[in-house]
């Protein structure tokens, strides 16, 4: 009976671990806390809190009403969606994204224009993160359109032990459907922490690209943490 036992809780555990090898890649959820801003040249409203929060894909309405533009709403699900378990989804990459980007105005994807001025190739860089959504909140009011650019500062646990060359991040202005891809230098990220600073030109749908990553399977759980002033 014993050997019964044992048998089956063998079998078991066969089947769990096979479950686990095949299953697809899948985002898992974030947890988010407040940012901070650091500096801004953009006014403020009196009351107003910088906010992160996930960005639900599941039901369409809910979708929506973040974003009425398809492209938008294309490139958020693409990266955020979450597989059936033991689906084996197609790897996001930016080569399959590369219509949608199109579509958002990034033409050339191996030769795209950073805010600095620099020229990267997207292809070289891996979605680590799923979109989060940066806003102000007033009240119950959110707005994500800035007279001007804001500092923040923002930790992320993809940014861990990395360096910041490799690290690219990609912002979305879910109403208008502009793209922005900013470029970190040496002291805007610290490595032991995934703190990241970065001056931008709006607030909407965040990812973190990461260079370092290409090859890899997962994009995976994120933290994005708020930061202590």
């Amino acid at each position: 009976m014993k050997k019964k036992v044992m048998l089956g809780v063998i079998a078991a555990m066969v089947v769990s671990m096979s479950a686990s090898v095949y299953a697809g890649p899948s985002i898992g959820q974030i947890v988010p806390e407040d940012p901070v801003i650091e500096s801004s040249t953009a006014t403020v409203p009196e009351g107003a809190k910088l906010v992160v929060d996930t960005i639900e894909v599941e039901k369409e309405d809910t979708l929506t009403n973040y974003t009425k533009l398809d492209p938008v709403k294309e490139l958020i699900k693409a990266v955020n969606e979450e597989g059936n378990e033991g689906e084996v989804k197609e790897k996001v990459t930016v080569e399959n994204l590369k219509t949608v980007l199109e579509e958002l105005k990034v033409e050339d994807v191996h030769n795209v224009e950073t805010k600095s001025g620099d020229k990267i190739d997207l292809t070289e860089y891996k979605f680590t993160t799923p979109f989060v959504d940066l806003a102000l909140k007033v009240g119950d009011n959110y707005t994500r359109t800035l007279e001007g650019e804001m500092k923040v500062k923002i930790t992320f646990e993809a940014a861990k032990q990395k360096k910041a060359e490799d690290l690219v991040i990609m912002l979305v202005n879910p109403e208008t459907g502009k793209v922005v891809f900013i470029t970190l230098g040496e002291n805007d990220l610290d490595p032991e922490t995934g703190e990241i600073t970065a001056e931008l030109p709006f607030l909407g749908a965040m990812t973190i690209l990461d260079k370092s990553a290409v090859g890899q399977d997962n994009i995976t759980e994120q933290n994005a943490e708020s930061t202590a002033e």
